[in-house]
Formats: structure tokens, C-alpha cells, sequence
């Protein structure tokens, strides 16, 4: 009888473990994760020269690692619809960023005649996915990643990153400071796009497209 209940015990201990494997989202298991974005942007951060409420909006992803991934199976799109508003492109290596601008997106769309909306990410609180196709049926994507953010994360110039990268989501709130209640709270840090998010409460340098590029070469 006592060994009949051992074994009923661990037959218990290991279904409960195989149910939270299985509960684990896929999000965890992600190449490639949202670790940055700007939904409103009061600044050229694109370096065309303009600031544009479209063109200067950003989204960042970040490779966990440990290998080098193809991006042209990623995609970006807001939550209040199904179509993808930007194809990722490029080679993301290991502990590395990539930084996708309205710009991006809008050029993307009218290629594959969609418009011409970019990222579409609202002001006042929205849903960032991160899609990448599934490699069974190349028809479908998978949401991979997400990030929901509320008004005050969606204010001019403060962007929602994760600090450092790949962790605990902050609020880079250095251009323009928060001193309301929700969170996340604002780390007086400025936004890093192309740069790590690690959050010294000194102004950290971000980076144009003209920069990135560069990089990438």
C-alpha cells in the first residue's frame, strides 16, 4: 500500500510538472523578443531630418542568443488587427539589438500594397507582436512576443524598454519625466534605441538610422 501511494505521488509530481511545461507560453521559447519601443515620438529619431509622428515611431528586438538569427522570418504588427505592418530583415547576432523605424514599415507597406500606416502604435495604450512564421505551414504566423503598454508609457519621447536587456520591462522616461503612480515607473533614463538598456540614471546616447546602418555593414 505504501508503495502503491509513492508511486501514485510521483505519478502526480510528474504530471504536474509536464502541465507547467506545457503551460509555459511560447513567448519564453522566443529567438528573438521585443526588448524596446517609442509610440510617440517628439524627436528625429529616424535622422531624416524631420520629426514625424509616423516615420519616428520605433520598435527594438534583442537576441537572447546563443545563435545568430535570420530575421526575415519575424514580423511586427500592432494588436487591433491581422495583417503585419513590417517583414523583419537582417541577421541579429547574439546578444545584439536591431532597431525597425516607421520609415520601415511605411516603405514595406506601399511595396506590398498596404498603405502606407507604419507601426500604428497608439498614443493612448496599445499591443506590440513580435510574429514569426511557422515553419510548418508557411502561410501562418505565431505570435512569439508581445508587449501591452498603457497611456503613460505612449507619451512623447518615453519609450518602454526592458532593463537590462531582455529583463524586467522599465520606462525610459528621461526627456520627459513621469511622476504618476502605474507602472512601470520611470527610470529618468532616456530612450536607447540601438544601444543597451542599462539604466545609470545618466542620459545614455541613442542612435540614428544613419548609425545603424553603419553597424550593420
Amino acid at each position: 500500500m505504501r508503495d502503491g501511494s509513492w508511486r501514485t505521488g510521483l505519478g502526480i509530481l510528474l504530471w504536474a510538472l509536464s502541465l507547467s511545461f506545457c503551460l509555459e507560453p511560447d513567448l519564453a521559447r522566443a529567438e528573438v523578443m521585443i526588448n524596446e519601443f517609442l509610440a510617440d515620438p517628439a524627436t528625429d529619431w529616424n535622422g531624416d531630418g524631420e520629426v514625424h509622428s509616423t516615420l519616428d515611431e520605433w520598435v527594438e528586438v534583442y537576441n537572447p542568443g546563443p545563435d545568430a538569427v535570420s530575421l526575415t522570418a519575424y514580423w511586427l504588427r500592432d494588436g487591433l488587427g491581422e495583417t503585419p505592418h513590417l517583414n523583419l530583415f537582417g541577421v541579429l547576432e547574439p546578444d545584439q539589438v536591431a532597431v525597425f523605424y516607421g520609415h520601415h514599415a511605411v516603405a514595406w507597406q506601399q511595396e506590398n500594397g498596404g498603405g502606407s500606416s507604419g507601426f500604428s502604435l497608439n498614443n493612448a495604450g496599445d499591443t506590440i507582436q513580435l510574429l514569426k512564421t511557422d515553419p510548418e505551414n508557411p502561410d501562418l504566423l505565431d505570435v512569439v512576443d508581445e508587449k501591452t503598454y498603457l497611456e503613460h508609457e505612449g507619451a512623447d519621447d518615453r519609450s518602454g524598454g526592458r532593463e537590462p536587456d531582455g529583463g524586467t520591462w522599465s520606462l525610459f522616461d528621461g526627456l520627459n519625466p513621469y511622476d504618476g503612480d502605474d507602472e512601470p515607473q520611470g527610470n529618468g533614463c532616456d530612450p536607447t534605441p540601438a544601444a543597451a538598456n542599462l539604466c545609470d540614471e545618466t542620459p545614455a546616447e541613442g542612435a540614428t538610422w544613419s548609425t545603424v546602418k553603419a553597424r550593420w555593414r
